[in-house]
């Protein structure tokens, strides 16, 4: 179900709709003329798919019909048959209509089966667009009035209400949800194919001008819908472009500073919300401007790789046929007065006269003639095997998933035959080849390699830590700097399921499975605000509850390929926790030659993906001078992301390596036996992963995309050349 509230825009004449940022007022009442201004900038929230309309479908289609080579030959076949037949420039003695008539009732089926594929966009089209939901208005006085519209009628500025495992219906920022402290939970997998659920945070500002002083998700729902009215305040947001993982914008609710919005304060349609109740965001990008739709293109006119063969065959036809006209035009000169003088052949003499010269003319009425070499029925013939294709792709049980519910799918049904030509075929790693469920099997802490890889589930290396942690001081201070990192450098949201137990929601399986692991080894996670995270530290029994105040986050990206936290103990001690990738781990250590590259290569050999953990403290004169810094680069309008990064170089250095993790990814099941009948059907399968060299080499043998009869080669310089 959908809820919204009108709010409207703020720009004025000369707005350029596709450049600018664009400015939304958060409580204005709606009226006409802004009704009006905002009809002018930004388009509708409808989706098209579809390639035809009603009165574009006859030239369209007939326009793309004949760029098929055979359909042009036989419409200028016709239009010369037609001169030979109604002229004397030459002798035709094939009737015209006998082939245009022939080709227009081909071209008129092919017609058909591409208007019935674009009626199944149509409806699809419909189903999507009308989709229906409410609409919460406020009036000049400030009274709420909820409205059942569609969500085609969106505009930029309403605020919807979308609840769990509902679909976002435009591309929104959260100003509150039902999760505490604002966040909430995605699934993009529409959009990017990931299945692990993304962390999404609403506006702090916003959330707590909503939300504040209510005691249970109804009322906090009731409560929310109700404040929309009073909430005042303007919201800043980017000019529409393409990419789904960057948006930039800010938002001033009440009079409050300016609160920078980012990434994780943005949900793309397509999205679907999970584990959480409910999600009241604002529209920023309806229809065309959303980036699904801006990711996505208008159904093309597709052309087969059999239909190019085709073509190009034609042209060897075509040119067999000149030749054989041209022989038989030249046999015909050279004999015809000798035929001319058969009276049977020509009772009355030679009575018929062209314009053109005998020559040119009768090489066109043989070329005529020798027009039957190519079939005009043959793209007809290919059409209805193509339709019946899809049609028992479509029905076929053995390509039905039962588990999700669904079937196969021929969306276009001129390219069912493409399947049998594929000849390579490009796949990731993780969730493809792996299932995407990670379990802590070893990590490295302090020179020792703790855990053991075997079937059995779960990290099984928790004794020999707490053994090491009554035999050494040393190690034991080790362990907790390692478990420390673990607890708290994350982006982990704890909550409760209906059992009252507790459960991590996280971003990425890695970062799930490391936060449920080291909560077995004595310290827990347990819950997050804005500014502060607690864990539990301790065996059961004699636990005692630490909260950190977090000051500081650098997010993970591919680029970066770490993250880092700045936290404040409650000793008072401000300390920079970080994990990341060994190669750049490497770089930023305090001391490279103590660097566990040893470990590194066992765990890889063992197919297990690794991160380095490391951490460093920080003087407050430090922390003051980058927090300024960070805090200017967080409401940079223009390339923020790239601003952030520089910003975080600067405080992430001369870290204190404090252990390594190794994650398992199990396999899917019955992968070595798809690949190797892959390989025998002669397709060559490619793998492209970001794991060590070692580690993507043990993949490929226990998939069997590596073989012993397989000559192998490494390119050490492709990366450095990249780079």
């Amino acid at each position: 179900m959908v809820f919204g509230q009108r709010r409207r825009v703020q720009d004025g004449p000369g707005f350029d709709v596709h450049k600018d940022v664009r400015h939304i007022l958060l409580g204005e009442p709606c009226d006409d003329h802004k009704e009006a201004v905002h009809a002018t900038h930004y388009p509708l929230n409808t989706i098209t798919t579809s390639k035809y309309t009603v009165l574009n479908f006859v030239p369209k289609n007939i326009w793309e019909q004949l760029h098929k080579a055979a359909n042009a030959y036989f419409l200028a076949i016709s239009v010369i048959m037609f001169i030979g037949n109604y002229t004397p420039l030459f002798l035709a003695f094939i009737k015209f209509y006998s082939t245009f008539a022939a080709l227009a009732v081909m071209m008129i089926a092919s017609g058909v089966i591409a208007a019935l594929d674009d009626r199944r966009r149509h409806i699809a089209d419909r189903q999507t667009n009308g989709q229906r939901g409410f609409v919460v208005q406020t009036d000049s006085a400030g009274n709420v009035h909820i409205l059942d519209t569609k969500w085609g009628e969106l505009l930029v500025g309403d605020v919807v209400i979308v609840r769990g495992e509902e679909e976002f219906p435009a591309d929104l920022v959260p100003l509150a949800s039902s999760g505490e402290d604002g966040s909430c939970y995605v699934s993009t997998a529409n959009l990017d194919g990931e299945t692990n659920l993304k962390l999404k945070m609403s506006a702090s500002s916003s959330q707590k001008a909503l939300c504040e002083d209510a005691s249970d998700g109804t009322a906090l729902l009731n409560q929310a819908a109700s404040r929309l009215g009073g909430l005042r305040g303007t919201m800043r947001a980017e000019a529409p472009q393409k990419s789904i993982h960057n948006f930039t914008g800010s938002v001033t609710v009440d009079g409050c500073a300016e609160e920078a919005l980012g990434p994780r304060q943005f949900l793309l349609r397509g999205t679907v919300l999970r584990n959480t109740a409910w999600v009241l965001g604002v529209v920023v990008y309806t229809g065309p401007h959303t980036r699904m739709v801006m990711n996505s293109r208008k159904a093309p006119s597709k052309l087969a790789n059999l239909e190019r063969v085709i073509n190009a065959s034609l042209l060897v036809v075509v040119g067999a046929q000149c030749v054989l006209a041209l022989i038989s035009d030249i046999l015909y000169m050279a004999t015809k007065h000798r035929f001319l003088g058969y009276w049977y052949l020509y009772p009355g003499g030679q009575t018929t006269t062209i314009i053109l010269p005998e020559w040119i003319g009768y090489w066109l009425t043989f070329f005529v003639l020798y027009s039957n070499l190519m079939p005009i029925s043959l793209y007809f013939t290919m059409e209805v095997c193509n339709a019946a294709q899809a049609w028992f792709i479509k029905n076929d049980l053995e390509m039905y998933d039962e588990e999700i519910d669904c079937p196969a799918n021929a969306r276009s049904t001129n390219l069912g035959h493409e399947l049998g030509q594929v000849s390579y075929i490009f796949s990731d790693k993780t969730g493809t080849l792996t299932q995407n469920v990670m379990e802590l099997k070893q990590v490295s802490i302090a020179g020792e390699i703790y855990g053991e890889v075997g079937e059995a589930p779960g990290f099984h290396g928790g004794r020999a830590l707490a053994l090491a942690r009554i035999q050494d001081t040393k190690k034991a201070a080790a362990i907790d700097a390692f478990l420390e990192v673990l607890a708290v450098s994350h982006t982990v949201v704890a909550s409760t399921d209906q059992s009252g137990n507790l459960k991590y929601e996280a971003e990425s399986p890695d970062e799930g499975a490391l936060v449920e692991a080291v909560s077995r080894l004595g310290w827990a996670f347990k819950g997050r605000t804005t500014s502060t995270l607690s864990v539990e530290v301790g065996q059961p029994g004699q636990t005692q509850s630490v909260k950190y105040q977090v000051l500081a986050l650098n997010a993970f990206t591919s680029k970066r390929k770490r993250q880092s936290v700045i936290v404040k103990r409650p000793s008072g001690e401000v300390v920079l926790l970080v994990k990341g990738a060994d190669d750049i781990m490497q770089l930023k250590a305090r001391d490279a030659a103590s660097f566990p590259e040893e470990h590194l290569l066992s765990f890889a050999k063992e197919g297990l993906r690794t991160l380095v953990l490391g951490r460093r403290s920080l003087s407050e004169t430090e922390l003051a001078a980058w927090l300024a810094d960070y805090a200017k680069a967080q409401t940079n309008m223009e390339d923020r992301d790239r601003t952030l990064e520089l910003v975080a170089e600067t405080i992430e250095r001369d870290l204190e390596i404090v252990g390594v993790t190794a994650i398992e990814d199990k396999l899917q099941v019955g992968v070595q036996e798809t690949i190797v009948k892959i390989r025998e059907a002669g397709i060559k399968l490619w793998v492209l992963t970001g794991d060590k060299l070692e580690t993507a080499r043990n993949i490929g043998f226990s998939t069997r995309v590596l073989s012993s009869g397989l000559r192998n080669s490494t390119c050490c310089h492709f990366c450095s050349l990249l780079h």
